[in-house]
């Protein structure tokens, strides 16, 4: 069975951020609410579409290609950044051994997150 991705991961606290804060503001008209929260919607069902399909939502070829290459080299994660920033990217460690881990949600289009399970990187996303 597939995880999920540290994407939709943050595309679902998104979406219940901005469905609560809609439902709080007395001054915002109900229009306004509604399209917040069918964006927040929308916005989360591109990342899972995108998720399903093994695709992630952002990033280069040369980005799909590294991520490729790391989860088959079985690199570790301090070996799988280094090759990220090498090739003019960052990375960090979105999951350890099904742990989530500590991290911003900005979006970021030049960073890999990556998933390890027993100091092996599993899985990338880029974004």
């Amino acid at each position: 069975m597939k995880s999920r991705s540290p994407l939709m991961a943050i595309s679902t606290v998104a979406f219940v951020a901005v469905a609560t804060l809609a439902a709080c503001s007395s001054s915002t008209p109900a229009t306004t609410a509604v399209s917040a929260i069918d964006a927040a919607s929308a916005a989360a069902s591109a990342a899972a579409s995108a998720d399903a399909a093994g695709a992630g939502v952002a990033g280069t070829e040369a980005m799909r290609t590294l991520c490729d290459q790391m989860i088959a080299d079985g690199l570790s994660p301090e070996a799988a950044s280094a090759l990220a920033e090498t090739n003019g990217f960052s990375a960090r460690v979105g999951t350890i051994d099904g742990e989530p881990q500590a991290l911003t949600m900005d979006y970021r289009e030049d960073r890999f997150t990556f998933e390890v399970q027993g100091g092996v990187v599993t899985a990338c996303t880029y974004g």
